[in-house]
């Protein structure tokens, strides 16, 4: 039954107008009182809840979950059961998108963008163009296009070139929708060439999840703080990804703004149930732990490990430069935690006591307070992420940034951005400056 309604929703957002399929859903918020409710909150994971936020008595969080109206009654009986008073936190998730889509500044970098974008194979869009707008600056503290991000990037690779900074747009591949796949590396290029290969490296990816659209802002900061600081290229090479998943980050924009996936289509369902959840691909306990084989899952982890583009990209950039990446950081958006692995089992890795105390430092960096754990502990176990793997292949310091979601859960509004990311770059530089003097 579940998987029938699952398959209709999906079904029907092919047909709906944008953020059509949210109608009527509600999200709750989820406030527990002792460890058992946590565990009966999350026992009740499936394909059809949408937990926002994972509630953790630990920490005293409140956990928000989105509902759809098939399932208000049977959820609100569990709460019941449990013992957690039921309290509704957004009446119609529609609604509640559409007011905050009329929040966004639609301005970009060299084009005002006006009427309907539709999500097809091509990866342009169909975009209309003033062209009696002026150019206007590119702004990292917008939620911006994939294309505009891109058309960023390859200015500021045209501006360094020739400079002390060595800065180079990276294309991986192409994406099922006829993107490019990209990441930059960032560095100093007077560094001498002998010197250049033993440098340690610092990665952070970010929208490995496409609602996650805080993330990316937050990514571009670190570029932009980077080239502003030169101590963090002199001894460092950064590695950056902006958008892991630019085909599910457009399709978030144009047709259904909670979006978790891809848009691939190698599944036996996958003209139906596109998508797959890159940071459920990777291959460390594969499809065991919150993740589904069902590719009408907003949890579907993929016909096997690594078989999308976006997750090969981040296991080849590993495997390329593994001896040399000291610190990776997954940037997403679970509601103001920095945590580190494992994720797939409840236990920390070698390096808890090194990862406790480095997240401490990060933790007191920020302005706004965040939450220090191992994942498992924090949300639940998870199977196939991206930073479990980069553990896995020995990268000593591992960390998820999750960014604080605010009343709005993870629709964050334009106008938070600049408190959040500058937060996120705090953690980072205390992060970069311990990779520093510990390996140079």
């Amino acid at each position: 039954m579940i998987f029938f309604v699952y398959f209709f929703s999906v079904f029907f957002c092919f047909v709906a107008a944008k953020n059509e399929e949210y109608k009527g859903y509600k999200v709750y918020n989820i406030a527990i009182e002792s460890q058992s409710h946590q565990d009966r909150i999350i026992s009740l994971k499936n394909d059809l809840l949408d937990f926002w936020r994972l509630p953790n008595f630990e920490h005293n969080t409140t956990g928000k979950v989105m509902v759809p109206p098939s399932h208000f009654d049977w959820f609100e009986d569990q709460l019941t059961a449990i013992g957690v008073e039921k309290d509704v936190h957004i009446e119609d998730v529609h609604e509640h998108l559409m007011k905050a889509e009329n929040t966004i500044n639609y301005v970009r970098s060299d084009t005002d963008y006006v009427g309907d974008y539709d999500d097809d194979n091509s990866g342009d869009g169909n975009i209309e163009i003033d062209d009696n707008q002026p150019e206007t600056p590119f702004d990292i503290k917008a939620y911006q296009r994939y294309d505009d991000i891109l058309k960023y990037l390859d200015s500021l690779e045209e501006k360094y070139k020739g400079s002390a900074v060595k800065f180079d747009v990276i294309q991986y591949g192409i994406t099922e929708q006829n993107r490019k796949l990209v990441y930059i590396k960032v560095t100093n290029a007077a560094t001498s060439t002998s010197r250049a290969t033993v440098k340690p490296i610092v990665v952070v990816e970010a929208a490995i999840n496409p609602r996650d659209w805080i993330t990316i802002p937050a990514a571009l900061n670190v570029v932009d703080q980077i080239l502003e600081e030169s101590k963090f290229i002199k001894d460092l090479e950064w590695i950056i990804i902006p958008v892991t998943n630019p085909d599910g980050y457009e399709y978030s924009h144009t047709n259904l703004r909670l979006w978790t996936k891809s848009r691939s289509t190698r599944s036996n369902l996958g003209i139906i149930c596109p998508g797959v959840n890159i940071n459920r691909n990777f291959d460390l306990d594969w499809l065991h732990f919150d993740s589904s084989s069902s590719p009408c899952s907003h949890l579907y982890a993929g016909v096997e490990a690594f078989s999308e583009i976006e997750a090969q990209m981040i296991k080849d950039i590993i495997q390329e430069n593994k001896s040399r990446i000291k610190l990776y950081i997954s940037l997403q958006n679970n509601g103001g935690y920095i945590s580190y692995p494992w994720n797939y089992e409840r236990a920390a890795s070698g390096m808890f006591r090194q990862h406790h105390l480095l997240g401490l430092e990060m933790v007191k960096s920020m302005k706004n307070p965040y939450k220090l754990g191992v994942g498992s502990s924090i949300f639940d176990r998870a199977s196939g992420t991206s930073s479990d793997y980069a553990r896995e292949n020995d990268i000593l310091y591992t960390f998820n940034i999750d960014v604080a979601q605010g009343d709005d859960g993870v629709v964050i509004p334009e106008t938070d951005i600049g408190e959040i990311v500058d937060d996120v770059w705090k953690a980072i530089a205390v992060a970069a400056d311990e990779m520093i003097k510990l390996y140079v």
